[in-house]
């Protein structure tokens, strides 16, 4: 079965710290197992070639399959480092997504999954990535789905499933999935207006000196309009009385408003 592997499969299982036998090393020691085992009682000796500086780059990330577990341990303080980096980062992508308009958010998602699937697959760069074409047609198994689950996890930080690439075939129907689960509706429709906020908050402070008559009117006009409509989304119960102080407000009252809650006056 082994030798049917391309030099891509190899790479891979190479990469997962175990090494690779040949046919008549493989008989050998499955020979010499099975001698030990009857022998001893022994009913569970595997026969396997590991690569222990593999094992312990895995452990350190916090990707070791369970399997190895037992077999090597990260130091604590380096797999707390490994988590606090990761978790890091995640907030990190959250953040920037928060930033982004929904085509730019898929964009950046789309980029991420096909690095991660690239790597798993030992293609060159995400570029060599389908995302229309399913994760079984380019070669995906149990054993990569969950690889490449571990590795999702670790750069969203969010908890995937291992049938993760069963029930999203494709690198654009995981996107889809991978952009609710990291940006919730509400919570990215919110953090995404903030953001904008603070956009504005960045113009009103680099405007320095106030404008002229005429400008200032105008800004003016359009504060008061965003702000009655804002409040009138509230309900007439909620919008009806800073309505009606809108309406009786001064351009200096306005203004007076704007840098106080900016903090620019």
């Amino acid at each position: 079965m082994g030798g049917e592997l391309d030099e891509a499969e190899i790479a891979r299982i190479r990469r997962g710290g175990v090494g690779v036998l040949t046919a008549e090393s493989g008989m050998e020691l499955f020979d010499a197992a099975q001698g030990i085992a009857q022998a001893s009682d022994e009913a569970l000796l595997v026969p396997l070639p590991l690569d222990m500086a593999a094992l312990r780059a895995q452990a350190s990330s916090g990707m070791l399959p369970a399997l190895f577990r037992g077999l090597v341990r990260a130091p604590a303080r380096r797999a707390a480092e490994s988590a606090a980096a990761a978790a890091a980062g995640a907030e990190a992508l959250r953040e920037r997504l928060a930033g982004l308009s929904e085509p730019e958010r898929e964009e950046v998602l789309l980029e991420l999954v096909c690095t991660q699937v690239a790597a798993v697959l030992g293609y060159p760069g995400p570029e060599s990535v389908d995302p229309a074409r399913s994760f079984s047609e380019v070669g995906f198994d149990s054993l990569t789905a969950v690889e490449l689950r571990n590795r999702l996890n670790a750069t969203t930080g969010v908890r995937l499933p291992a049938t993760l690439v069963f029930d999203y075939p494709t690198p654009n129907a995981l996107v889809e999935y991978l952009r609710g689960e990291i940006l919730p509706d509400d919570a990215s429709a919110v953090t995404s207006l903030l953001a904008e906020l603070d956009g504005l908050e960045k113009s009103l402070a680099l405007a320095g000196a106030a404008p002229d008559d005429e400008g200032r009117s105008r800004i003016t006009a359009r504060l008061q309009a965003l702000l009655a409509q804002w409040n009138d989304n509230r309900g007439p119960e909620d919008g009806a009385g800073v309505a009606e102080e809108l309406e009786s407000a001064t351009d200096d009252d306005l203004f007076d408003f704007i840098g106080k809650e900016f903090g620019i006056s």
